[in-house]
């Protein structure tokens, strides 16, 4: 009999989740046996949610406190059951929520862990290396051996982390836990996962940050009161998730005739012509930016000019940016582009007047075209080899 395509991870279909809310003497009757047979409020967390997560790929849910994050996650990781709709798993899952479930405070660094892997079904003859490389990546040194009473939370947050992460696990279900700890840990959080999704793992993310949303992930969803409001490519559902108000253009703008997507060569020398209207007279100055989205890095800037000046009285201009031999590989990139008033004497910043940027959602495409490089970015290197004197 032919087996069903196992093409994704994880997915959930028409997901619900409602919460009865007891008041607090309803609460009295509860423990004293007393309770009536009358339901209570309920509270609808989660409505009619939908959600695919494909095999070596995490998939973002962004939103802000209260939208319905942590309530999908826990749901999909079966620590809630859904009052409507279902989910289905193809994979073992590791819950990078919650962390320390596995245990109690009185319990040693050391004793959560193996009490964590003996559960994961780690070989016993595995177990020992595993430790050693949760000691190390933890960094909690002598207090391993000790409480986890007596850590403080970004002790526990260490341990929690390194040990959930210790083993390779098909399915990832992350809630905002690559932000604990200082700056060194959290790089090292960053390159582990890095190191888990190269290793083809897949998961959901849930995250109120946007840049993690862009660095590990090529499609997600905003979540707002219960429900998606939005599903696509990572980058738009961020430019979503933020709303930025876009310039009121007053003073100089660019028209609506702009090209919305410009195609050059690589290698070639390269021309972008920017249409601009100055509608006032002051000094208006223009620069422009290319970007690329780099799941595990996020958007990098490739190419960022210098302000230069378009005009000071009222009028309109055409701005052409030349870039010799065009170093971009082939692909698509975001071309930004801002429009300034030039600081004035004592003024230490420029005024924005309008921009084009793909936070802003209203960004330009660039379409490099030729032939496969391999790198992002190619510079005229020179290149010399000198023989080391032989003694």
């Amino acid at each position: 009999m032919q087996q069903p395509c196992r093409d994704f991870a994880l997915r959930c279909v028409h997901l619900g989740k409602s919460f009865a809310v007891h008041r607090e003497q309803r609460v009295w009757r509860l423990l004293l046996g007393m309770e009536t047979h009358r339901k209570g409020p309920v509270v609808e967390a989660l409505r009619d949610i939908s959600l695919t997560v494909p095999r070596g790929k995490i998939v973002g849910v962004i939103g802000r406190n209260g939208a319905g994050k942590s309530t999908l996650l826990r749901l999909l990781g079966q620590v809630y059951t859904p009052t409507t709709g279902s989910i289905e798993i193809n994979g073992q899952i590791a819950g990078l929520f919650e962390l320390g479930g596995m245990g109690n405070p009185n319990l040693t660094g050391r004793e959560y862990a193996i009490r964590y892997l003996q559960f994961m079904g780690v070989p016993g003859a595995s177990v020992a290396t595993v430790l050693d490389d949760i000691a190390d990546f933890s960094e909690l040194g002598g207090a391993f051996d000790q409480r986890i009473r007596t850590y403080s939370s970004g002790m526990a947050a260490r341990l929690y982390f390194a040990v959930a992460t210790a083993c390779q696990h098909e399915i990832y279900l992350i809630d905002e836990l690559l932000s604990v700890g200082d700056e060194h840990f959290q790089a090292k959080c960053w390159r582990r996962m890095r190191e888990r999704l190269l290793n083809g793992a897949s998961g959901v993310l849930v995250t109120h940050d946007w840049t993690a949303i862009v660095k590990l992930c090529e499609q997600a969803c905003v979540i707002d009161e219960g429900r998606f409001s939005f599903v696509g490519s990572s980058d738009l559902a961020v430019v979503r998730y933020l709303d930025l108000p876009v310039p009121e253009a007053r003073a100089a703008r660019f028209p609506d005739t702009i090209p919305q997507e410009f195609v050059l060569e690589s290698g070639e020398d390269s021309s972008v012509t920017v249409p601009v209207e100055v509608l006032e007279d002051l000094p208006v100055e223009l620069a422009i930016s290319v970007e690329m989205l780099r799941i595990g890095i996020g958007w990098e800037i490739v190419i960022l000019s210098e302000y230069h000046a378009v005009g000071d009285k009222a009028g309109r201009y055409t701005v052409v940016f030349t870039i010799p031999a065009l170093p971009l590989a082939p692909g698509r990139y975001s071309l930004n582009l801002f429009l300034a008033r030039r600081a004035l004497p004592g003024q230490r910043h420029r005024v924005g007047l309008d921009c084009r940027s793909w936070t802003y959602g209203n960004g330009l495409a660039l379409r490099i075209e030729g032939r496969p490089l391999p790198a992002a970015v190619t510079l005229p290197f020179r290149v010399q080899a000198i023989p080391a004197e032989v003694a």
